[in-house]
């Protein structure tokens, strides 16, 4: 008689690769552009990709050190939250990130979510904020044979522009892994550009831009430690300096700029995730991040002060924690709770006589807790976010104690079992706390501002196929939104002082289109064609003022952005290109606010040899004179060239 032997096998851990559909498969709507699609959009750092989002507004002040912020849907970049490696970015004192400082290399994805990231385990500060622009490092896989790995690229350009790049990567063992870059940036931002004298007709002038030279330095540490593929605990640390001049606004007969700005930004962190039990999961991170900012203008105006120079100092910084949990109770069904706790402070000083060293403090807790059902045609989320701030102000009275609970709900039903066609709403309430330049710093702020609230209302539909006879591969997406922003927080401008009041309501009627295809020719040649349509009627719903109904300023109606690359062999190029409808400058909806329509179009040509790559670009092929900012002409055609080596 037999009798049966127990056999032992040792399973190792596979890894599955596949088309990711998340963007498809978002509650949520989401954009996504993936490293390859990066290489081809003539971008030189995360604001040239964000054009690219449909539903952005990219307020770009010129210039290679020109200030870049983004703005989604219509509500202005206060309300647009930006992630790097999963951590929010901040700035207490505008609100605003200025995405020029971040380059594009090494950069594994650039996404944005509107309302909210999909994923349940996220710190709570991921759900306090109307949009979120995200974008990660690119992790370097372990190769047993290949220890260290990089790259060395060098950069040159129009406008006196040169940028080097080194990377480094080293697996010290199969679980650890560092990485090192540095990235430096030269230009003297002179560019030519036209100049019309006369408002009211035509008087055409040649100018050059002056003052818009940049120099900065930025280096970045990354060590992760990868217990397993489900667990891991990662260190980063970052400096960027950057000196450069503020070219100001090219106003009539206007044509010199003293303004200088010196900044000096420092960022540690550390996050722990651990998803390796199959019924709960959890995570922890924390951060500190300082910030200074020297502003330097010189003038004869500042005959009282020494060298007639003002010079304005800034110091931030911020101290973070944040924990988050998920739990699965029973199938379909999931859980999760977050909690975060963070510190800013701000400390100023200035030779000119505005209201000068305020140093407040704001305590800001956040409390999160999620659901989701979900089976294979229907998906429903709801969670509820409870924000507590505390503020004081060593000089002044302090803004009030804040407490206020925010929800979202959102549902994605699938209504054909066997295709990918999906339909999608979502609700999310939040808001968004008046700044410290908002609260302290204005000629007469005011402390007791109340925050700017948003409701935001989103239907939509998604579709994916890679059974098209003559296609590869088919994705695009329809989502039509509604927003309305209460108690905005609007600057009074006067004579001889400025102030700032809660006075607004603006109401943003629109819908973003993207669309993707691609096909294989065979297994070297690929085209690949992407494009995103935005219409956005953002306007002043203020009753009893001259703007009623007015388009809010920097808001076209319509706007797009496109791209065609094609790869064979060892060749790749493209075309891209940007358009712009008419936009105001001014609240006021008058011909002399009016902004004219633009279209940038762009190309470039890649050859790959071996472990070198060289690439020539084109922007702004058309030598078009516009602006994205009134009176900050943007540069007309010019060139940049790269080589870059892999190792």
């Amino acid at each position: 008689m037999k009798t049966d032997s127990l056999h032992h096998i040792n399973l190792h851990e596979v890894l599955v690769k596949g088309k990711q559909l998340q963007a498809v498969r978002a509650a949520l709507p989401l954009q996504v552009i993936s490293n390859k699609e990066l290489k081809t959009l003539n971008a030189e750092n995360v604001a040239d990709v964000a054009k690219h989002f449909a539903g952005v507004t990219v307020k770009d002040y010129g210039g290679i050190g020109g200030l870049k912020t983004v703005s989604v849907r219509g509500m202005g970049a206060q309300h647009t939250g930006v992630s790097y490696d999963g951590m929010i970015m901040s700035d207490v004192q505008s609100g605003q990130i200025d995405l020029s400082q971040f380059t594009i290399e090494n950069v594994a994805n650039v996404s944005l979510s509107n309302g909210q990231p999909n994923s349940l385990l996220q710190p709570a500060r991921m759900f306090g904020c109307s949009s979120m622009l995200s974008f990660s490092t690119e992790k370097v896989k372990y190769d047993s044979e290949k220890t260290l790995a990089g790259n060395i690229s060098v950069k040159a350009g129009s406008f006196g522009m040169y940028n080097s790049l080194l990377y480094l990567s080293k697996n010290l063992s199969q679980k650890w892994n560092v990485n090192v870059s540095a990235n430096a940036l030269t230009a003297n931002g002179e560019y030519k550009f036209m100049s019309n004298l006369n408002p009211l007709g035509k008087n055409w002038v040649e100018k050059n831009r002056i003052n818009s030279d940049v120099h900065s330095l930025r280096t970045e540490l990354n060590s992760t430690y990868q217990f397993n593929s489900y667990e891991y605990i990662s260190l980063k640390f970052n400096q960027h300096y950057s000196e450069r001049g503020l070219p100001g606004s090219d106003t009539y007969y206007l044509s010199y700029a003293t303004e200088r700005l010196l900044d000096k930004k420092y960022l540690a962190q550390f996050q722990y995730h651990n998803r390796k039990n199959c019924y709960y999961q959890y995570q922890f991170s924390g951060k500190f991040s300082n910030a200074t900012m020297k502003f330097t203008e010189t003038d004869p105006k500042f005959q009282t002060l020494i060298n007639r120079t003002r010079i304005d100092n800034y110091v931030q910084s911020e101290y973070y924690l944040t924990t988050a949990f998920q739990f699965y109770p029973v199938e379909k069904l999931t859980f999760s709770t977050s909690f975060d706790w963070w510190y800013n402070n701000l400390f100023s000083d200035s030779n000119f006589g505005f209201r000068q060293y305020a140093a407040p403090t704001r305590h800001t807790g956040l409390a999160n807790i999620a659901v989701k059902y979900s089976t294979n045609q229907l998906t429903l989320t709801a969670n509820m976010l409870y924000t507590s701030t505390r503020e004081t102000n060593q000089n002044e009275t302090a803004a009030p104690d804040r407490n206020k609970l925010s929800p979202t709900v959102s549902l994605i039903y699938k209504p054909l079992e066997n295709k990918e066609l999906r339909v999608r709403v979502f609700y999310k309430n939040i808001y968004r706390l008046p700044t410290f330049n908002d609260l302290y710093y204005h000629d007469f702020g005011h402390t007791d501002l109340r925050p700017e609230i948003t409701n935001q209302f989103n239907t939509g539909i998604t579709y994916f196929n890679t059974n098209i006879s003559f296609l590869s591969e088919l994705e695009c997406s329809l989502d039509a939104y509604y927003n309305r922003v209460t108690d905005k927080i609007s600057v009074i401008y006067g004579i001889p002082f400025s102030s700032v009041r809660n006075i607004g309501r603006v109401d943003i009627k629109g819908c973003d289109v993207n669309f993707k295809i691609s096909k294989e020719f065979n297994h070297k040649s690929t085209i690949r064609v992407n494009a995103s349509y935005s219409y956005q009627l953002a306007q002043d719903y203020t009753l009893n003022t001259d703007t009623y109904l007015d388009i809010i300023p920097y808001t076209p109606v319509h706007s797009g952005s496109g791209s065609i690359a094609y790869q064979t062999g060892k060749w790749e190029c493209g075309y891209n290109y940007l358009l712009s409808g008419k936009r105001f400058s001014g609240q006021n909806s008058n011909k002399l606010n009016l902004l004219k329509p633009y279209m940038d179009h762009s190309l470039f040509a890649r050859i790959s040899i071996k472990k070198f790559s060289l690439l020539a670009e084109i922007i702004n092929l058309t030598n078009k004179n516009y602006e994205i900012v009134r009176f900050y002409p943007m540069p007309g055609r010019n060139y940049r060239f790269t080589i870059n080596y892999k190792f």
